[in-house]
C-alpha cells in the first residue's frame, strides 16, 4: 500500500495549551473529527511538525493529520 499526502484546509480549536483539529476539508469532502487519539512532535522532511492521530466520523481507521509549523499548513496522510 502507498501512503498519499494531501494538503487540506482544517478548522482548529485553540485551547490554552493545545491546538485541536475539528473539521477537515479535503478532496473527499468535509470530514468531522470525533476525537484526537494521540499528538506528538517530530521532524519530517527536515521540518518540525505536530502529528495528530484522529478518529474521523464514519471511518473505522484513524487518520493521521500533520501540521507543518513553519509553513502553517495541514496535511492528511491516507492509504
Amino acid at each position: 500500500m502507498k501512503m498519499i499526502r494531501e494538503a487540506v484546509d482544517t478548522m482548529v480549536l485553540f485551547e490554552r495549551a493545545s491546538v485541536n483539529p475539528i473539521v477537515i476539508n479535503c478532496s473527499k469532502g468535509t470530514l468531522r473529527i470525533n476525537k484526537v487519539i494521540k499528538v506528538w512532535k517530530e521532524r519530517r522532511n527536515l521540518r518540525e511538525c505536530f502529528i495528530y492521530l484522529c478518529q474521523i466520523e464514519g471511518r473505522e481507521n484513524p487518520a493521521e493529520l500533520r501540521w507543518d509549523i513553519e509553513s502553517n499548513r495541514w496535511f492528511i496522510e491516507k492509504l
